[in-house]
């Protein structure tokens, strides 16, 4: 793999300094809480990625299932890679741009989770597979258009392709079953195409009621497993999936789908989770806990889900103004933190690399594009040069606004980079 160069044109490496490699950046004892890393600057906690990854494949080994992680959180061919190591059996994108990143670093067992488009956008993605013969790269086809897209993905790629019948609420998928046999009736005629199994996405139908989303969670997989014994009765032999499974409510696919796996005994659910590898602050946090409550990380044998993932991601801004007693603006903002699920969270304070006590009652209560604002006590110590330390909600969106990320000892000191690939 190429070895990363930072520069000063880079955010979190210092403007001052001479480019340098990445494997020499440890030497250089960067820490963002005593300011010598350029701030704003994203961490990423190694150890907290390895013990993230240590749950959740206990998980899927305990309940028997397989897991593609979704590479869309990072777009880190590294981390990628590390997840196929450990057992992955492919990696998930969303879209062609992302395949091609995996497959140009040498990842080649890919589950593109998301239609594509018409014919244009099919034979696009064939010219591509066409560069890459070994590869396996399994599509999701929810209409007959879709169908006509994969078929014209296998006619350019020269090879026959596999693909997953998505049904679905709230999002793309099939609605019923009526499109579900059209499918495989027209199938019949396309000797170049195999449906391989089904595919949901039980986050799509997600609300801020819990007995309406575990309802509505529980309909998507119904006709996931209605959808599933139309393909079975077509192809009475051979290994088929069940896919579906985000970050929050993967043990729901286990209640819901895992019966119908077991009952057909050539059947693999196929999990889809990604960021739960990084976890967060926020939105994920409280759907671990959730999880907890109805027991549901207990088959992997760690106890509590929301004491086995750790959060891998700070955000790291210094104080930049004082402006009114209850009142401090740091600088960070929408271009460097998550904010479509919650706001970000002071976690930690630094002065001159010495830790603070968090203010009681400290808040972000709005992001600028380079600005957020932190509602505190008016006689709370805070003063501008300080260093505040920022959980994020949703990694996705905040990995995804950095080139790269720093990547942080216990103590803080950065000890390497990671590059990203969002474009």
């Amino acid at each position: 793999m190429k070895q990363l160069v930072l520069d000063g044109s880079q955010r979190g490496y210092p403007a001052d300094l001479a480019p340098i490699a990445s494997l020499e950046l440890a030497a250089l004892g960067l820490n963002p809480r005593d300011g010598s890393a350029q701030l704003p600057v994203l961490t990423f906690d190694r150890a907290a990625w390895n013990r993230n990854c240590d749950a959740m494949f206990a998980y899927v080994a305990a309940v028997g299932a397989q897991i593609a992680p979704h590479a869309k959180t990072p777009m880190s061919p590294e981390l990628a890679r590390e997840l196929m190591e450990r057992g992955a059996v492919a990696m998930t994108v969303a879209d062609i741009r992302q395949a091609a990143v995996m497959l140009e670093h040498g990842i080649d067992r890919l589950l593109l989770a998301n239609q594509i488009g018409g014919p244009v956008s099919g034979a696009r993605l064939g010219r591509l597979l066409a560069q890459h013969p070994a590869a396996k790269l399994t599509l999701y086809v929810d209409s007959l258009a879709a169908l006509e897209t994969a078929a014209a993905v296998a006619e350019v790629a020269g090879r026959q392709i596999d693909f997953l019948i998505e049904v679905g609420g709230g999002r793309a998928g099939a609605r019923g079953l009526d499109v579900v046999h059209a499918i495989l009736t027209r199938l019949d005629s396309m000797p170049m195409l195999r449906a391989a199994g089904i595919a949901a996405y039980e986050g799509a139908s997600v609300s801020s009621d819990a007995a309406t989303t575990r309802r509505d969670i529980a309909a998507v997989h119904g006709l996931a497993a209605e959808a599933f014994a139309l393909l079975r009765a077509r192809q009475p032999e051979g290994m088929l999936v069940l896919s579906s499974g985000g970050s929050s409510f993967f043990d729901l696919v286990l209640d819901d789908l895992g019966p119908v796996a077991r009952a057909d005994g050539q059947c693999e659910i196929v999990l889809r989770s990604g960021a739960i590898f990084f976890s967060d602050h926020g939105i994920y946090a409280r759907r671990l806990a959730e999880m907890d409550r109805r027991g549901g990380f207990l088959p992997a044998g760690f106890g509590a889900a929301s004491d086995s993932f750790v959060p891998a991601l700070l955000v790291h801004a210094e104080v930049l103004s004082r402006p009114e007693p209850g009142l401090v603006i740091c600088g960070m903002g929408m271009r460097d933190v998550s904010f479509d699920q919650d706001l970000p969270v002071p976690v930690a304070a630094w002065r001159e690399g010495q830790s603070l006590a968090l203010p009681a009652g400290i808040a972000v209560t709005k992001l600028n594009d380079q600005h957020a604002f932190l509602q505190l006590p008016g006689d709370a110590e805070l003063a501008v040069g300080d260093v505040v330390s920022f959980g994020i909600s949703h990694p996705c969106t905040a990995l995804d606004r950095w080139s790269w990320m720093m990547e942080s000892a216990a103590d803080g000191t950065i000890v390497g980079a990671l590059r990203t690939h969002f474009g």
